[in-house]
Order: structure tokens, then sequence, then C-alpha cells
């Protein structure tokens, strides 16, 4: 294990405790820094030890995600980002989308005629990608990859939360972006009503994958601290809202954490042989009562600025 810092505020800020988050046989505890007020995770495993929790079970089969019909879902969903993304532009340009998994948001970019780049942490994720003609580098954004003012877009869908060292990264990123240009984000909101109901069963806590928990407001602090200002802030998201009040209710009645969205993956069979038939037919007759419930309240708290998940749009200053 090793000390987190505030990426805002850096070392020697004074952080509270805010919650503590068991996973499996560990319990992980965030904190809430005193200045800023953003949220993480401290201490945490090391980088090498991340690595465990990141295993080839948590990236689903060799060839997607999820199971096929929520793969078709999961694509309509790509759809609706790459219309909200290509809103603030003219014309096509080009795209780098970090943390980009399987590709999907890069394919429907490429398909209105941008140029699209990628990086992924997951080989097996990277070469989904490449099978499906993306361009996609393994590994964080490296030193001189990309040539200053190249591009247009930069995306962080779900995926800024699990940078280890988030400024270092923005640092890396604000030289390519051209003047004017756009860095879009997705992450889950701390600050939500799911957070404060579910606490350490809240499903988009995720520790220790998630290091820090943003809110509307932190992350516009981490923004502006790095040159960006806000454009644009929704808390609709029927993408994750949604999914996160289900799994979280089902996390609380007591089935395994995170059970449904094991069962949804494409093949990992290790984790499914955990459920027998009985169990399984449970979670997804529970589910299947709890869904009406859960649209409904995403809603309700998308139209209240409470969504589980937020998505925003900074412009580089």
């Amino acid at each position: 294990m090793e000390e987190g810092n505030c990426p805002t505020c850096g070392p020697g800020v004074r952080a509270e405790n805010f919650l503590q988050a068991p996973s499996g046989k560990f319990l992980f505890s965030y904190v809430r820094c005193s200045a800023c007020g953003l949220v993480f995770l401290n201490p945490r495993p090391q980088a090498a030890e991340m690595q465990g929790f990141y295993d080839e079970d948590y990236y689903g089969g060799e060839d997607r995600k999820f199971r096929s019909g929520l793969e078709v879902l999961r694509r309509l969903f790509a759809r609706a980002r790459a219309r909200r993304a290509g809103r603030y532009f003219p014309s096509s340009g080009k795209v780098l989308d970090v943390g980009c998994g399987q590709g999907t948001f890069l394919q429907l970019m490429q398909g209105k005629g941008w140029k699209g780049y990628g990086t992924e942490l997951s080989s097996r994720s990277a070469s989904r990608a490449l099978q499906a003609g993306v361009s996609v580098s393994v590994g964080e954004i490296r030193e001189n990859q990309f040539p200053p003012d190249f591009f247009d877009l930069i995306t962080f869908w779900q995926v800024l939360e699990h940078l280890r060292d988030p400024s270092a990264v923005l640092r890396r990123i604000r030289p390519l972006l051209k003047s004017g240009g756009i860095v879009a984000i997705s992450t889950p909101n701390v600050e939500s009503l799911q957070a404060k109901v579910f606490g350490g069963d809240w499903f988009h806590l995720d520790a220790p994958r998630h290091l820090f928990l943003f809110s509307p407001r932190t992350l516009g602090k981490f923004m502006a601290a790095h040159g960006f200002r806000l454009l644009a802030l929704s808390h609709f998201s029927w993408e994750q809202n949604p999914y996160g009040w289900l799994q979280s209710f089902l996390n609380r009645v007591g089935f395994s954490n995170n059970s449904l969205y094991t069962l949804i993956k494409d093949d990992p069979p290790s984790l499914k042989r955990r459920f027998t038939l009985g169990v399984q037919g449970k979670i997804y007759i529970l589910s299947a009562a709890l869904l009406p419930i859960c649209l409904l309240l995403s809603g309700v708290m998308g139209v209240r600025h409470r969504g589980g998940t937020i998505e925003a749009y900074f412009q580089l200053k």
C-alpha cells in the first residue's frame, strides 16, 4: 500500500475520513480533501498490486465484454455519446479516447468522418479495438506520442477515476489539444443520492479500481486548475445511472458484490460458477422487478441534478 494525494491540492493537505468500502476480503478507506472536497482512496494499492484487481474476468470474454444482446444496447449508448460529443464541432476532426475499451466510440466517430485514436491499459480490450480497425496503443499516453495541437476532442468515458495520477495525464494531454479544443468526461458522482443511500454498497464506488471520486464541484475545480472552463454538465445517463441504482440495490439486499454485473458479462465461467441456478434466477427476477423503479429514480435525480454519474464538457481556455 502507498499514500494517495489529492490531485488538485497536492501532498501536505489534510484529509478527513469519508467512507470504508469492502472489496472481497479487503477493506479500503476513502478520505475527503479538506481544501477542495475531492474524495480519494488512501492508502491505495501500489501499481503492481492493482493489476490483481484488473484480472481477465474483469474484461469479460475474448471477443466482447457483455453478452450479445447487451452489446447491442451498449453500442446504442455509444452512438448517443458520439452524437453529443459531435455537436460541439462544425465538422469532423481528430479525437483521442483515453481508455477506449474495445473502441466502439471511436468506430462510430470514424463513421462520422473523424480520425480516431485510442489508448487502453488492457491488451485484451486493445486487441478488440484493433480488430475493429481502430488505432490503439496499450498503456498510458507517452511523452511525444502525438504532436502538439493535434486533437480537437479528447474523451475520458468512465476513466478519470481510475487514473493513478490524473493531474499528470491532464498535463500530458493539454498540449495535444488545439486552441479551443474540448475534453469530455463521464465519471461517478460522489454527491449523488445513489452514493449517499448505498455507501459501501454503491456500484459506482468500485473500490479499489476507482481511486478518485469526483462531484460536479470538485471536477470543475480540478479541470480549472489545468486551464479548462466548463461548457456543459449533465446528470442524465441512461447508460450508467439506472444500472447504478439496480446493482446497488442488489448489493444492499445481500447478494454477493456486483453479482448481476458478473452474470451479464460475455464469458467469465470462473465467476459464474459462484452462483447456483436458483440464485441466478432470484437475481434476474428481482432485477426485472426493480428496473422500472431504477429508471424512474434516474430520471428524477437527473432533473434534480443529483445523478449517479455525470457527463461534462470542458474547453481549453
